[in-house]
């Protein structure tokens, strides 16, 4: 059994343990909640940018490689999101195992794009070539950050560096629930909706001027700067969500400790009473006998 004094420092360190992550999960609530404000503010225009990019999809008439893709599919980019900074439980693990997976599910050559300075290291570890990599901003993402990524997956289309492009990253769903997600950025094809035969939005009809294919080829590079805008806030929201929870649970599991080590110390501490009494009172027996 440990001495009183090993006792006695185990429970400081835990104590101190404890007070980082109490002060960590603060931080990550107080962030959580303006990353989780941001999503919600968000999914509305990414939903009605999508409803929009139907609408003129059913309208145009040339078959334009970033709508409806190229007859052979050879190399396809796959962009990664995760965070800079860990202690946010499995958040980046099972992202990460996400796009291992989807990789080698691939019958193309896959190329690597990543987001996040852990998944820039991890891809780095395993040996796997960046084609782009971006970090420094992930648990507070701005437009411009989404643009950047956004523009640089466009360019690898374009360039014919990849035929397809594909979003992974971690959708959120609440605090403790984060689901990875692989979404197909390039080339687009919205889903879903029934398409009226002069083009609805939200059953308004319209008209394009100066012509469908003009606007469509102007606006599928901002409707893939609004995917990443979205995944890039979900992804914060969900970081700082993993972050929180897992930090709770930290302290929790400390302050249990504290307690385990407590009982520990008052034991060994009544034990070394108890031998001490022993003692004083076998000497006092055996001064009375001599």
């Amino acid at each position: 059994m440990a001495s009183l004094r090993d006792l006695k420092r185990q429970i400081q360190s835990v104590k101190n343990i404890a007070k980082v992550t109490d002060a960590l999960q603060a931080v990550s609530a107080v962030k959580f909640r303006k990353a989780e404000a941001r999503v919600k503010q968000a999914r509305p225009y990414a939903e009605n940018m999508e409803e929009v990019m139907r609408a003129i999809a059913s309208k145009a008439s040339t078959r334009n490689p970033m709508l409806a893709g190229r007859e052979q599919v050879r190399r396809v980019a796959v962009a990664t999101l995760t965070s800079d900074r860990g202690l946010c439980g499995s958040f980046n693990a099972q992202v990460l195992r996400r796009t291992v997976r989807f990789r080698e599910q691939q019958g193309a050559e896959a190329l690597q794009v990543a987001s996040g300075r852990k998944g820039i290291a991890f891809f780095r570890f395993r040996r796997i070539g960046l084609a782009e990599s971006y970090s420094g901003f992930t648990d507070d993402p701005s437009y411009e950050d989404a643009q950047r990524i956004g523009r640089g997956l466009t360019r690898l289309f374009e360039r014919e560096e990849a035929d397809e492009v594909y979003l992974v990253y971690n959708r959120f769903v609440n605090p403790a629930v984060q689901r990875p997600v692989v979404v197909r950025l390039l080339p687009t094809a919205p889903e879903g909706g029934e398409e009226g035969e002069g083009g609805t939005v939200s059953g308004a009809p319209f008209d394009f001027i100066p012509d469908a294919d003009t606007i469509l080829r102007r606006l599928i590079p901002q409707y893939v700067e609004t995917l990443v805008w979205q995944a890039l806030l979900e992804s914060a929201a969900g970081e700082h969500g993993a972050r929180m929870t897992a930090m709770k649970n930290a302290t929790d599991n400390a302050n249990e400790l504290v307690d385990t080590l407590t009982l520990q110390m008052n034991k060994a501490r009544q034990a070394q009473i108890t031998r001490e009494i022993s003692e004083i009172a076998a000497g006092a027996e055996a001064l009375a006998a001599g």
